[in-house]
């Protein structure tokens, strides 16, 4: 095969014939063998053959041939699990089949699309593009429209939907007995006995997997074979028999050992572990999971990491053994860590491709345009006069500046993108979850309006540059015309500039807005009520509005950070400022301090409109703000939720009140304590 591979590649660079003209289809349908038998030996292989082929100078293919083998490239990319390249690849893929009159191609990009998002565990996402991809498969053929079911019924038991599962694989293996597909009974009966083990339905699962054995050792399908010993093992361990649960486990241990499936021995050690630990043989499970190897961990799919992370952490929970816990429980969080991460650049190297595709778009018109003008001026200099031309150069030099322009700032937005990348990156550290999607989405809806004065403003001045160059072929161009277009595009490029220029002030309002609070900041003793009356007392006429404070309740003090308990006390009072005083010169502040035996309650009350009960559980959430108006980010009450939690080791929350708003602050008595607990 690879023989045959480098053999294609040469013959590629000494086609020099095809260079006037696209490959026939007999041509392409060799082509297409070419790749499906290199994928059939190395993914890998199959990815560089299609990437020569569609950089190849020497290899003409027509829109449709190209988009077809873009879709393979998006397909070995997700093969070799390069999901962010896939996806730029597939956006890629979606502008060329756009353009394409085959609707088919359409297929491609949903059923793609499913199974990058199904390989990073968003199983919603990836039902929502394999459900659109069932009409279309429908329309193909009978055999893609059984993959995509499959495909939707894969998803149902990874989302726990048992019972829809339960009914797909069912049909999938009557289906393949009748036309004597032992390979696909296979596979559907080893699925079809996870979805009854999902439901509780073990003697049905346990017959079904008996069965599926007979028909895999007479076949030799020795990898679906240790599948069903994992399976029949883990449902014997559900019903009691742990005995022969171990003897089955054991056995599919020693035949994938025999088989070399790295890949499955994951699975098949985490089941035989479980069934050790439900014999109350913890150390044994111990052992058992010490003994794999960080390659054999590393080839194995994420949700049996996370499962092998989280048992070991459990065990040895039990075993008392809490240092080692600790490290498994915080090795289990990085892996949660790395997973949304992963999704979240999936997500954002989309949004790259889709603005880069819409630049490109841009940028080709914008060419276009410049050399219609071109032609136009050479005609126009046999018949026009030198005033007439003078002015064509003006119009072309303030076009050139007007493309220079956007280019800039088409960098300056990319540089802008970087740098909210950085940020979502930063705030995934501090929280311990990654919450980069809502913070991508939070800054998107930020965004949405000046990205649209820009792009409404950009299409005014293609409107304005046409109009003009018609008028000029029509030779009915007037100064008065002329006049009023330099206006109304120098508006339209002010619109640009101004909205530019706002996306710069979002991003740096953003950037100052840091959560990053200093995690090495000393602890002190603090004196509450004297402490806190100290530091609000300067606020009492804060921009212009008089605030009167009352501090009351139990004298106590605390060992906390002093610095992070002011910034949190003034954050509330600004929140207070800015959205409960709205409609009154003068505000009235309220705390209550109530200590208990190992922590300090802070009652925080003001007079002001108060918060609605509906969005209590909401206004914590980064970019959440009830003034849209008003350029607020809504990150502050997020950084005071994390000052909290993450470094004053306590909890916030607001709670009903009729009168103004209600937060109380739970602070432990000696953060040291809780830090030495942890």
């Amino acid at each position: 095969m690879k023989i045959r591979f480098l053999f294609y590649l040469c013959l590629m660079l000494f086609t020099s014939t095809a260079l006037s003209q696209a490959i026939t289809e007999t041509e392409f349908k060799e082509i297409e063998t070419s790749i499906t038998e290199t994928y059939a030996s190395s993914p890998t292989n199959a990815l560089q053959l299609v990437n020569s082929l569609l950089s190849s100078d020497t290899v003409i293919f027509s829109l449709e041939q190209r988009a077809i083998i873009t879709n393979y490239k998006a397909w070995f990319l997700l093969e070799n699990d390069e999901l962010e390249q896939a996806m730029k690849t597939l956006v890629h893929f979606m502008d060329i089949a756009l353009q394409s009159s085959n609707k088919d191609l359409m297929y491609g990009y949903l059923n793609i699309s499913g199974g990058i998002y199904a390989r990073l565990g968003m199983y919603q996402d990836a039902l929502h593009y394999y459900s659109d991809a069932l009409p279309v498969a429908k329309t193909i053929g009978k055999h893609l429209l059984q993959q995509t079911e499959i495909n939707i019924a894969l998803i149902n038991l990874n989302l726990k939907r048992y019972r829809d599962a339960t009914i797909a694989f069912e049909q999938y293996r009557d289906t393949a007995k009748i036309e004597n597909q032992p390979l696909d009974e296979s596979f559907a009966s080893t699925h079809l006995a996870i979805a009854l083990i999902g439901l509780g339905d073990f003697d049905h699962a346990l017959d079904v997997l008996n069965d599926a054995i007979i028909l895999q050792q007479r076949h030799g399908f020795t990898a679906h074979l240790s599948k069903s010993f994992v399976l029949k093992g883990k449902v014997l361990r559900l019903k009691g028999m742990l005995n022969e649960s171990e003897e089955f486990l054991t056995d599919a241990v020693e035949l994938i050992k025999t088989q070399a499936y790295s890949g499955d021995y994951l699975s098949v050690v985490l089941c035989l572990a479980q069934t050790y630990d439900a014999q109350d043989s913890a150390n044994k499970a111990l052992n058992l999971l010490a003994s794999i190897e960080t390659d054999t961990f590393k080839l194995s799919d994420i949700t049996t990491q996370l499962e092998v992370t989280k048992l070991t952490a459990q065990l040895l929970e039990k075993q008392e053994q809490y240092a080692e816990a600790l490290i498994a429980y915080k090795h289990y969080a990085q892996i949660n860590a790395e997973i949304l991460k992963r999704q979240a650049n999936v997500n954002l190297a989309k949004a790259l491709a889709q603005a880069d595709a819409k630049a490109k778009e841009l940028k080709i018109a914008e060419l276009t345009r410049a050399e219609q003008v071109k032609a136009t001026k050479a005609q126009a200099f046999k018949d026009l006069t030198i005033v007439i031309s003078i002015c064509l150069v003006i119009i072309l030099f303030g076009s050139f500046i007007a493309i220079n322009n956007i280019d800039k700032r088409k960098q300056e937005l990319e540089k802008i993108l970087i740098q909210l990348n950085e940020t979502q990156d930063h705030l995934i550290e501090i929280e311990k979850i990654a919450s980069l999607t809502s913070l991508v989405s939070g800054m998107a809806h930020q965004l949405n309006t000046p990205i649209g004065t820009i792009v409404t403003a950009s299409s005014l001045i293609d409107e304005y540059l046409e109009s003009l160059s018609d008028k000029f072929k029509q030779q009915n161009l007037s100064s008065k015309y002329f006049h009023e277009f330099i206006t109304n595009t120098d508006k339209a490029k002010d619109l640009v500039i101004s909205a530019i220029n706002r996306l710069a002030g979002i991003v740096e309002e953003f950037k100052a807005l840091n959560v990053s609070i200093n995690l090495d900041k000393p602890l002190s003793s603090i004196p509450l009520k004297n402490f806190i009356h100290h530091k609000l007392e300067p606020m009492s006429k804060y921009l212009g509005k008089k605030i009167t404070y009352h501090v009351d309740g139990d004298s106590v003090a605390i060992t906390s950070c002093p610095s992070i308990l002011e910034d949190i006390l003034k954050t509330l009072v600004i929140n207070s400022y800015e959205h409960g005083f709205t409609h009154t010169a003068e505000g009235k502040v309220d705390i209550t301090i109530r200590a208990g035996n190992d922590n300090v309650k802070i009652i925080y009350q003001d007079n002001g409109v108060g918060i609605k009960e509906s969005i209590l559980q909401e206004i914590f959430t980064p970019f959440y703000t009830t003034n849209l108006g008003g350029h607020h980010l809504g990150l502050g009450l997020n950084v005071v939720f994390n000052a909290v939690k993450y470094n004053l080791k306590g909890n916030i929350c607001a709670v009903p009140s009729k009168h103004g708003a209600r937060f109380v602050i739970t602070l432990p008595i000696d953060a040291r304590l809780v830090d030495d607990i942890n």
